[in-house]
């Protein structure tokens, strides 16, 4: 299947193609014909940004106004049509499927550096760990096809546990054709498929040599999310977080969705 490169279409063509794949999935309760802008175009935008890897939005806007879209609505107005759309991109991002396995993981989101974090005032931000050590905001977790598209995540405060996270997420199961999960040592258990801990008397006989190869495409999902802006920025609200989080995930996963009708 053959799948254009969005970063080296003209920007007109880009958002065409994207906003032709979008708009079937735009709620007709949130269509209005008088808007300088479809929701589905604007989703676009919001969506080139990050394929571009432009790290803030307001230079973004401003240059696709100044160079391309001199009729695009003031910045302001595009912010709140896209906390509008929000649950929109969610959805997109989210897409139910069967598959025969997944890698389980989690990334801190942090809304603060940790030395700054008492002085914080974001709604539901919690003090927990991560690899990378102390982390003050929030955990993304998510499941990974093998192939690396993220199919299913949750945004959790950064204190709860990430099997606990896992449980919940569990209750979707069965939609997506009851895959193996394979995680890390974090997530022993009888549920998921993890290599045994140094000095083990009892190894899992489920474990195989190349789930821990086949772990690592999670892994690589993550790296792409962070090299191309999921930490950058700020955000203050848990609309603004998850909005960026979804579009993260979704602009990361477009290379495996065929956009042509």
């Amino acid at each position: 299947m053959c799948r254009p490169d969005l970063t080296v279409l003209p920007l007109s063509t880009a958002v065409t193609l994207l906003s032709r794949w979008i708009a079937p999935h735009i709620p007709a309760k949130l269509l209005h014909p008088h808007e300088k802008i479809s929701d589905a175009d604007l989703l676009a935008i919001a969506l080139l940004q990050k394929l571009h890897k432009v790290p803030y939005f307001s230079r973004w806007w401003r240059f696709l106004k100044l160079n391309h879209f001199p009729h695009f609505p003031s910045e302001p107005q595009a912010r709140i049509r896209l906390a509008r759309l929000t649950p929109v991109v969610e959805q997109l991002a989210n897409e139910v499927q069967e598959l025969d396995f997944v890698a389980v993981d989690s990334e801190p989101l942090p809304v603060s550096t940790f030395k700054r974090a008492p002085r914080c005032k974001f709604r539901g931000a919690r003090y927990g760990f991560s690899t990378a050590g102390p982390v003050y905001g929030f955990k993304l977790h998510a499941w990974s096809a093998l192939n690396g598209k993220i199919v299913r995540y949750e945004i959790r405060p950064a204190n709860e546990h990430d099997f606990s996270v896992l449980c919940d997420m569990n209750q979707d199961w069965p939609a997506y054709g009851g895959p193996k999960q394979i995680g890390d040592k974090g997530y022993q258990s009888g549920t998921c498929l993890t290599p045994p801990k140094k000095g083990a008397k009892r190894v899992d006989p489920r474990w195989k040599p190349e789930y821990g190869a086949a772990r690592k495409c999670v892994e690589s999902a993550f790296s792409v999310l962070v090299g191309a802006g999921l930490r950058w920025g700020q955000v203050k609200t848990m609309v603004s977080l998850r909005l960026k989080v979804a579009l993260n995930v979704l602009a990361h996963n477009l290379k495996f969705i065929d956009l042509n009708p």
